[in-house]
């Protein structure tokens, strides 16, 4: 018989590093978003597949939330990751406790082992890039959870933050990842003093369910535009180091100072 678990980490948009506190911040937000009561004016068939995405949130937050149960699940994790082929590497292989500062834990099992060390690779570019290319902001660097690097810099009137994270192969469960780190760093890093700017990149080698992909991001701005920092400048660039594109998603309003941040990113692509 296969040996199965259910990925509760995939369930809340996490990796295995995930701290306790993105656990649950995370969870909260997607029970307020999910939530069947919230929807009042949703039809049957929506309250039950709210009830039953609901009941996932739950059961995946009362497991990881729990130190003694988290320790287990990861436990059975390990195990199904070495019941799988040699050639296949498992997510699970990689300790879940909290990474070290620019460490991220293993990515799932689809990404390939070459892939992502050429995105990690491009990412780390990116980052050198930016410090060498735009000398018009002091960075400090910035241990930003989930990222493989982060950078902040003020000017007298705003605030900047840049992220990247480096994904072998991009598809739907690497999006929603990636979307929900971000939303993380925006609530944990707008300024009310200084008008905040985010810019999040993801150079990637390969993309699959670019439909997924690309509903994913278009729902994350939606999502964004309905929330206290809806006017809060965010840009995010999907890099393909195969092709030499990059594909923009944010608001149509470009702001100057996000233009000339990516245009130093994307010279490296």
């Amino acid at each position: 018989m296969e040996y199965s678990v259910v990925d509760y980490y995939a369930i809340l948009g996490l990796d295995p590093g995930a701290s306790e506190e993105s656990i649950k911040v995370v969870y909260r937000r997607l029970a307020r978003e999910h939530h069947p009561d919230g929807k009042v004016d949703s039809t049957e068939s929506e309250r039950e597949r709210l009830s039953a995405h609901m009941a996932q949130l739950n059961g995946a937050y009362a497991v990881l939330s729990d130190a003694k149960l988290r320790r287990e699940y990861d436990q059975k994790l390990k195990i199904q990751g070495s019941l799988q082929s040699g050639s296949t590497v498992s997510r699970a292989t990689n300790p879940v406790s909290k990474p070290k500062s620019n460490e991220r834990a293993q990515l799932p099992h689809e990404y390939d082992d070459v892939d992502l060390v050429v995105a990690r690779e491009l990412s780390r570019q990116i980052r050198a890039n930016l410090l060498a290319r735009h000398k018009g902001i002091s960075w400090i660097e910035k241990d930003l959870e989930g990222f493989d690097w982060g950078l902040e810099g003020s000017s007298w009137s705003s605030h900047f933050c840049v992220a990247g994270l480096g994904f072998g192969a991009l598809n739907l469960a690497s999006a929603k990842m990636f979307t929900t780190y971000s939303k993380s760093i925006i609530e944990r890093n707008a300024r009310s003093i200084r008008k905040s700017h985010f810019l999040f990149l993801l150079p990637f080698q390969r993309l699959n369910e670019w439909e997924f992909v690309s509903a994913e991001f278009n729902r994350f701005f939606s999502a964004e535009s309905h929330t206290k920092f809806s006017k809060v400048p965010v840009e995010i660039a999907l890099l393909d180091a195969r092709q030499g594109r990059t594909t923009r998603f944010g608001s149509q309003s470009r702001e100057k100072r996000l233009e000339e941040l990516l245009q130093c990113a994307s010279a490296t692509s």
